[in-house]
């Protein structure tokens, strides 16, 4: 029922505002071909960046860089110094506004925080079956991406990717996104955000076609990093690469974590797809996909809960200089994992 309640919601009349006492303060893209595709130019380069080693400092840094607002979606939230580093910006004016699962019991670690610190913080709407997206929005000028979670294990063990992004464009997408979810998460009923022409892929708007056009359209190599792959049809673009000649390469989660890896294995390697597992390395929370020096960097697992009825929100990196670290990051990977059997 979650989902054919969004389903109803996004079908409503497109505003660019969301119905909140918020105003939106940045102009969205319109149908004009500007920033309407995932790899249309940025005005901007984006910075990128690798967990853990350095993580909750970089992450620390970039919400001291608040100094009006700061909009947080996070679904699992358990850092308490990053918890007590946003009710510090608050306490030197900064707006704050966060959102969290509601069904993450994690994020009592820093609930009480928020509260006592006189945070404005709700949990997501059940309209989506997981609010599983991880996204600041800083000044309304920076966001960052990530497929990390404010945890623990994020900062010590885990491998995962994320993007510095201030162009205007994408910035002001995801600000309409936070006000939509802010507003339902304060029991509203906001019309759905205008996201037609976007470079962000959103889930539930625009994930599932976007992701799959984005494997589908490797020619020379794919790179693919992920906790796990149960999506069929994104299985399927996989090994459509293979045969017609693209150098495929795959990064799992071991199996004695995520069982389902065994058969995506099986299905990979019958096409003649090096597989590799992420078994004593580090913990593997990626949802990476590199095709042709053009990576994804987002929150969206490539199943079909996270494509289809979760918010979730990921983009593109296709600039090379800030794919590099990226790409040498997954290389560096691939030389120390584990064959699959």
């Amino acid at each position: 029922m979650k989902f054919l309640a969004l389903v109803a919601l996004l079908a409503a009349c497109g505003s660019h505002h969301a119905a909140d006492d918020t105003a939106v303060d940045a102009t969205p893209d319109v149908p004009d071909g500007t920033g309407c595709t995932p790899t249309t130019p940025r005005t901007q380069m984006p910075d990128t960046f690798v967990g853990p080693t350095g993580l909750q400092d970089r992450l620390g840094t970039l919400i001291d860089s608040a100094q009006h607002s700061l909009d947080v979606q996070m679904y699992l939230f358990t850092v308490k110094p990053l918890a007590d580093k946003i009710v510090a910006a608050q306490q030197r004016g900064v707006v704050i506004r966060v959102i969290l699962d509601p069904d993450e019991a994690g994020n009592t670690q820093v609930e009480p925080i928020f509260t006592s610190g006189s945070i404005q913080w709700k949990n997501a709407s059940t309209i989506y079956q997981y609010s599983h997206a991880k996204y600041l929005i800083i000044d309304r000028g920076t966001a960052v991406i990530m497929s990390m979670n404010f945890n623990i294990d994020a900062m010590n063990n885990e491998r995962n990717y994320g993007m510095v992004d201030k162009d205007p464009e994408d910035v002001a997408d995801l600000q309409l996104v936070f006000e939509q979810d802010w507003a339902l998460a304060n029991g509203q009923t906001p019309a759905a955000p205008d996201l037609s022409c976007t470079r962000l892929i959103i889930s539930p708007t625009n994930a599932q076609q976007r992701i799959y056009t984005h494997i589908q359209s490797a020619q020379h190599t794919l790179d693919i990093e992920s906790l796990y792959i149960t999506d069929a049809s994104l299985r399927s673009a996989v090994v459509s690469a293979a045969n017609r000649g693209v150098a495929v390469r795959v990064i799992l989660e071991d199996p004695s974590d995520q069982a389902s890896n065994t058969d995506a294995t099986t299905t990979f390697k019958n096409a003649g797809i090096p597989v590799k597992y992420a078994d004593t390395q580090f913990y593997l929370h990626a949802k990476l996909i590199i095709s042709d020096g053009i990576a994804f960097v987002g929150s969206e697992n490539l199943s079909p809960t996270a494509l289809q009825h979760n918010r979730e929100v990921g983009a593109l990196v296709f600039e090379p200089a800030a794919v590099a670290p990226i790409q040498s990051q997954f290389d560096a990977d691939w030389n120390v994992t584990t064959p699959a059997p």
